[in-house]
Order: C-alpha cells, then sequence, then structure tokens
C-alpha cells in the first residue's frame, strides 16, 4: 500500500502508446476507444498479469497486477476450513462477494482447483478476463474468455446449459440478464460458482434481488432462495 518510484526507468507518452497497441487485439483497442478503459490479461515468460489500461491527463496508464503461477489452495489463503465442504456440492449457487481486489477471484478458483483435483466432472469457465489457467486433473476444464471465445457473458450463459457442464463459473455478475440466466443455470441443477461487487451479504442479497423490477422480481427472489448454497 506504499508507492515507490523507480527514476532509472521513464517512459514517454510514445513508448506507452506503442507498448499498448502492441499488447492490445483490436477488439480491446475498439473497447479502449469506446469506453476508455480495458481490462485484460496477458502472459510474460510464464508469468501471468493482469492490466488495465485507461486514460489521464498523462495520456495512457497502465495498472498491473500480477497473479499467481499456481493456483493457491484454501489454507494457504488463510480462508475458513468449512469452505472444503463447498466442492462436494453437486448443485445450487455459490456466490463469492467482495470489493475490487479483495481475491474473489482467487478465492473461486482455490475452490474449483480442489473440484478439478478430486472429482471427475465437466468444469466450463466464462471469464473477463481468463486469470487462473487451469489443468485438467480429474475433471475436464473449459475456459472461455469473453470478447474471444464468446461475445458476451449472456451468450455465454445460454451456450453452456447446451455444452453438458457439470460445474459453471461466472467470472462477474453484473447485467440483470446475466445475473437471471446464473440463477437458470443454478435452478437447473448445476453447481454454479459466481462473483459479485458487494460490500457485505446483506448488500448482495439486495443487488440480486433488485436487479429486475415488477412482476419478474418475484420470480429473481424465489430462484435465489430456492438455488444459494453459499454466499461468501
Amino acid at each position: 500500500g506504499v508507492i515507490h518510484f523507480d527514476k532509472n526507468v521513464k517512459w514517454s507518452h510514445t513508448d506507452i502508446d506503442a507498448m499498448v497497441k502492441e499488447m492490445l487485439s483490436e477488439r480491446q483497442l475498439l473497447t479502449l476507444r469506446k469506453r476508455w478503459s480495458v481490462d485484460f490479461a496477458m502472459s510474460f515468460n510464464h508469468v501471468r498479469v493482469r492490466i488495465n489500461a485507461f486514460y489521464t491527463t498523462r495520456g495512457l496508464s497502465l495498472a498491473i497486477r500480477l497473479l499467481p503461477e499456481m493456483i493457491p489452495d484454501i489454507t494457504s489463503l488463510n480462508l475458513h476450513p468449512s469452505l472444503n465442504q463447498i466442492r462436494d456440492l453437486r448443485s445450487g449457487l455459490v456466490l463469492v462477494c467482495g470489493s475490487t481486489g479483495s481475491g474473489k477471484s482467487t478465492t473461486v478458483a482455490a475452490i474449483i482447483e480442489e473440484i478439478n483435483r478430486l472429482r471427475p466432472v465437466h468444469i466450463i469457465t466464462i471469464e473477463d478476463p481468463i486469470e487462473y489457467r487451469f489443468k485438467p486433473k480429474k475433471a475436464f476444464i473449459e475456459q472461455r474468455e469473453v470478447g474471444i471465445h464468446v461475445p458476451s457473458f449472456n451468450q455465454g450463459l445460454l451456450d453452456v446449459l447446451r455444452e453438458n457442464p457439470d460445474v459453471i463459473f461466472v467470472g462477474e455478475l453484473r447485467e440483470p440478464d446475466t445475473i437471471r440466466l446464473t440463477l437458470n443455470a443454478a435452478e437447473s441443477g448445476h453447481l454454479v460458482f459466481a462473483t459479485l461487487h458487494a460490500t457485505d451479504a446483506e448488500d448482495a442479497i439486495y443487488r440480486i434481488n433488485n436487479c429486475v423490477s415488477g412482476e419478474n422480481q418475484e420470480v429473481i427472489r424465489y430462484q435465489f432462495a430456492s438455488t444459494l448454497s453459499w454466499l461468501i
């Protein structure tokens, strides 16, 4: 949490522009121009990083976060041992909530890796971007990145139910349609993991139940109540 400056390295704005253009695909460059920021993940010399490129008064900036080479386990993350029970679930919704950078994706990755280690199941992830790359062990894992392998979370969720998965991971619940389709997947007998930006459990429940209005709200509330297995 303490800022340090490296005075030995100085980039001009043209250096940064060239670096960003080299790293981004055409679609990501389009997103950057349209939204003024873009989020993506890359590997450099076997080191996985998550990058956000954004505009400032100085020009383009890059926020770069190192991701662990190995997927950490529940014990090394100092998570409560009760989370090991999740690996035995066959269906339901597991919702992992928190602020940006609090460890939502890492927590889900640790639990999915436990399932991968112990159960011969089909796991499909829909992420934006893919942070942790899984290697199939007992499970067969397929990872799909929004904008590269699927056009959107919604289309990915519509497709995934035709792909015979046992476990589904939805990278982030943002749009009402994504929440509705995620609940549909959990209701149809799959084990579904999802992350959500929320400050506490009450906030998470409020966000899910109020993502739609009118008659649809009753449907969402019923689905959420009947599918929720864990809220972390």
